[in-house]
């Protein structure tokens, strides 16, 4: 069973396909492209615990896996209890994909955390905003939705309504906006180490809003803090009793040390485990599905990864996208062009892109070295000519 049926859990219902399995999806979406990949579909929403495992059941399922979507980690971890399947334990899913227990997780464990104020009254906000930037983020949510940066009780009064309104439970939390350099780790726990883990450069779009537009790899942080960032990743979900499968992270590398923002026993989205298959030659996908069936899954050797960026494409402002439709042609058949792809067709009206919701397509680039890499992100931008109006 795929939880959610998006773009980005079309990989997987892909590869399980590929791989022989009978493929059930549900969501609250039904024209969501994965639906019509399935072999059976459902409307059941992925928040719903009880009736996931209703449908698990009626369904006899033998694995349960949610990609791209930190909301439904919690009823995949629930049936998976449930049922005797593998997967995180529910406690741990819970701890890891709500923002404020995961701040609580992070004190408790005296590990990096961001300060997080609780209310928001003026007596609790005095003083906050006069040297530091703040985030506004819902408590329970995914793909940068109602996440913002403030620098203002006014900024603040103005965003909290949007953030709660895209938390699954209502409510959102104030935190401490990290300075330094921001990145992601997309890998895969065996035996509670690190197997495989690809550490990108993580880019986001311009504040306030922090929504992902692209990785890009190999990363330039030092070999001191790439070992540093994945041995804080491995402590943390040796503390969260979680030894197997996919995980996905974002931290910052600041001047005072490692900041795990999100720590996931999930595929990323945002097509990162294409970046892993073209960086490290590893199906990340597949590897995630047998092991969610409990069957074997053979992890490479390590090895350095090769140059690659993953760049996700959308607007900077809200009007009719267009774009040089002749050169995306070419574009695609650039042998340094892994796909281009478009989620719309050109001339239509698109939202500004300031979450996962709005982006309008996507392109996967190689090259020799990262300085290629990054030569040839600023030539496919210059060539497509993306722009609203």
């Amino acid at each position: 069973m795929v939880l959610a049926a998006s773009i980005y859990q079309v990989p997987a219902i892909e590869a399980a396909k590929r791989l022989g399995y009978r493929v059930v999806t549900t969501d609250s979406v039904p024209s969501n492209p994965g639906h019509a990949l399935a072999d059976a579909t459902h409307a059941v929403d992925t928040t719903d615990l009880r009736g996931v495992l209703a449908l698990a059941e009626a369904e006899r399922i033998d694995g349960i896996i949610s990609p791209g979507t930190d909301v439904a980690v919690e009823a995949a971890a629930f049936v998976a209890e449930r049922l005797g399947l593998p997967g995180p334990g529910l406690e741990a899913a819970r701890t890891l994909t709500e923002k404020r227990l995961f701040r609580q997780f992070l004190h408790r464990n005296a590990l990096p955390c961001p300060e997080v104020v609780e209310r928001f009254d003026s007596a609790d906000l005095a003083g906050l905003f006069e040297n530091r930037s703040w985030l506004v983020k819902p408590n329970r949510s995914s793909g940068s939705k109602g996440v913002f940066i403030v620098n203002s009780d006014a900024e603040l009064a103005s965003r909290i309504g949007a953030s709660e309104s895209f938390s699954v439970d209502g409510s959102a939390l104030l935190e401490e906006f990290i300075e330094g350099t921001q990145h992601t780790c997309e890998g895969f726990l065996r035996d509670g180490e690190l197997a495989v883990a690809l550490v990108t450069d993580r880019d986001t779009v311009a504040p306030p809003h922090t929504a992902t537009r692209g990785h890009r790899v190999p990363s330039l942080l030092g070999a001191a803090q790439r070992l540093a960032s994945i041995a804080a990743i491995e402590h943390v979900l040796r503390l969260a009793n979680i030894k197997d499968g996919p995980i996905d992270c974002d931290f910052v590398v600041s001047d005072r040390g490692v900041f795990l923002i999100e720590v996931t026993p999930r595929l990323g989205g945002n097509s990162l485990s294409r970046l892993v298959a073209a960086a490290l030659k590893f199906d990340l996908v597949s590897a995630a599905v047998r092991c969610a069936c409990g069957d074997p899954v053979l992890l490479p050797p390590t090895r350095p990864p090769d140059a690659a960026a993953i760049v996700i494409l959308g607007a900077t402002h809200a009007g009719r996208a267009t774009w040089n439709v002749g050169e995306a042609r070419a574009l695609a058949g650039e042998p340094w062009v892994g796909y281009l792809s478009f989620d719309i067709a050109c001339g239509r009206l698109v939202e500004a892109f300031v979450n996962g919701r709005h982006r309008i397509g996507e392109v996967l680039i190689t090259g020799v070295d990262r300085d290629d890499v990054d030569a040839k992100i600023e030539e496919v931008a210059r060539r497509l000519d993306l722009r609203t109006g």
